[in-house]
């Protein structure tokens, strides 16, 4: 309880980024939709097909029919396909489950980041960098290349009839879209807080500089020293690596 309380004590709260958390949850909210549909593949004979159908382990059947012709029936857990679903599309299909699960997992992570920045460490250095969004944006490419990949396999299959898209791809393309947006805002949420702590030791430095240049009249040999340390102030207010002062005072 005392370490939960210290960890909340250390979290900066105007580090948040409302927006990109809101994007991350729009994003969420896609994955999680176009995962419950049917909607991924449309075809003349079959209505639709999508990750629904593929919740449970797959069921496969076959049979001959009086011409002799092997016929495949993929049996979900509400209906019978026929001459549709093969073996690979149905491994197309989970994999295409697991990216979006993966998808989901990180977007979600990221959203309590963003609403909850953390204070220092590994995880802050993977906010800044936005890499969560890019590795979303990564999946969802990926995503969209298996999704093709399955719809050539089931047009092999079918290739009596057109196999277009269905709703889902271009679910999962907007979902993309949404992880390219959050990344845009926490670059963009970075960079204005680094201005304002720039801002703020620029203020610093004027206050300081205001006290040196009042005392100098009186002491004259320290304005050298005085200058060399605003110089360094300013430095680091843009490079906070650096941490060595060069002093070129002049003893009298």
């Amino acid at each position: 309880m005392i370490l939960k309380l210290k960890w909340w004590s250390k979290v900066d709260f105007s580090d948040s980024n409302f927006y990109g958390a809101f994007f991350h949850m729009l994003s969420v909210a896609m994955k999680t939709f176009w995962i419950g549909s049917r909607s991924f593949f449309r075809t003349s004979r079959v209505y639709c097909l999508g990750c629904r159908d593929f919740w449970r382990p797959a069921r496969f059947g076959g049979f001959l029919d009086d011409k002799g012709k092997t016929h495949i029936a993929f049996h979900s857990s509400e209906r019978v396909l026929l001459d549709c679903v093969t073996p690979m599309v149905a491994n197309l299909f989970y994999i295409l489950i697991a990216l979006c699960f993966v998808i989901a997992l990180t977007s979600s992570l990221s959203s309590i980041m963003n609403l909850l920045p953390p204070p220092n460490g590994f995880l802050l250095w993977l906010k800044r960098n936005t890499i969560f969004e890019m590795s979303n944006m990564l999946l969802t490419l990926s995503v969209c290349v298996v999704a093709l990949i399955a719809q050539c396999e089931i047009a092999r299959v079918r290739h009596d009839c057109d196999v277009s898209l269905g709703g889902g791809v271009f679910m999962v393309c907007l979902a993309g879209v949404m992880c390219f947006f959050a990344a845009t805002s926490t670059l963009r949420h970075s960079t204005k807080m680094s201005r304002l702590r720039r801002i703020d030791n620029q203020r610093l430095l004027c206050a300081r500089s205001l006290r040196s240049w009042r005392d100098s009249a009186r002491r004259s040999d320290d304005v050298l020293p005085i200058v060399d340390f605003e110089r360094y102030l300013d430095s680091s207010s843009s490079l906070p690596g650096l941490g060595i002062i060069h002093s070129n005072s002049v003893q009298p």
